[in-house]
């Protein structure tokens, strides 16, 4: 991997055009060797986000796909609502190819609180959708037993909603540079905050792999099949989750505190993850 050039918002401007070209302009964090830049998501890329997840992700994470979310417009339709809203308060990243401009994947992560009361989303809201309140339902029965606020004694955390990397796009070492980014660059630039623990729920063998090397730990795992759901008709008791894809039998809790994480040495190991794919 190679660091790009110093940013253009860390040079000395004189000129106004060049201050506002610097202040509309991502942050360029670095670039991979193929001409990948990991850059901080803007504004005027959430609509290519929410298209990617909308034509790829939905179909290619494991638990969204395995629900079928994609047969229920109203769970898609809330979902992209609730990721939109997301995006605008959060701490994300996206992965672009240099030559041509495009989008090749992204994290999205959001800084939570164990007291914030926000009823937009609170697990006792409301959610448009049977296959997306189920999926919430799912999250937050994990997310209560691998209580990362209790395990590391913190009140707030910066929290990993969706990670993702397009298929022809993985095999490169994007979704492990994603990770590392938000976790070695961009979160000890909010000093402020006071958070040094990232967390999340990561469906995927693959970035479960990819979360360990760079340092989290496992705080609680669930295996698919065991979520069930009552049929309506026969009130029998049915598995929720069918045809995981990728051999993926599990979901984790998972947490690191900045400062504890085992990174510095992820090097071997995750090259070896990153000949495989990416996807949360």
């Amino acid at each position: 991997m190679v660091e790009s050039e110093p940013n253009i918002l860390m040079q000395d401007w004189e000129d106004d055009y060049l201050v506002e070209t610097a202040i509309e302009s991502p942050r360029v964090w670095t670039t991979l060797y193929d001409k990948i830049e990991i850059q901080e998501l803007k504004s005027d890329r959430f609509d290519e986000v929410l298209k990617m997840i909308e034509e790829h992700y939905i179909y290619d994470e494991p638990l969204i796909q395995s629900s079928q979310m994609h047969t229920d417009n109203g769970s898609v339709e809330e979902y992209l609502y609730l990721v939109r809203t997301w995006m605008k308060d959060t701490l994300s990243t996206v992965a672009v190819e240099q030559d041509t401009g495009n989008l090749v994947g992204f994290l999205v992560c959001r800084f939570n609180e164990i007291h914030n009361r926000d009823p937009e989303f609170s697990k006792d809201r409301v959610y448009e959708g049977t296959i997306w309140k189920e999926l919430q339902k799912f999250k937050h029965y994990l997310t209560k037993r691998g209580n990362a606020y209790k395990h590391n004694n913190v009140d707030r955390m910066l929290e990993v909603y969706l990670w993702f990397v397009l298929p022809q796009y993985r095999n490169k070492g994007i979704g492990t540079e994603l990770l590392r980014n938000v976790m070695e660059r961009q979160l000890p630039e909010y000093g402020w905050f006071n958070i040094q623990v990232i967390s999340g729920v990561f469906t995927d063998k693959v970035s479960q792999h990819i979360a360990e090397s760079l340092g989290m730990v496992t705080l609680y795992e669930f295996v698919y099949s065991a979520w069930t759901t009552a049929n309506k008709a026969t009130d029998e008791q049915i598995e929720f989750f069918k045809e995981i894809v990728r051999e993926n039998y599990l979901a984790k809790v998972m947490s690191v505190k900045i400062g504890e994480s085992s990174s510095v040495h992820s090097g071997r190991q995750s090259n070896v993850i990153e000949e495989q794919d990416i996807i949360m």
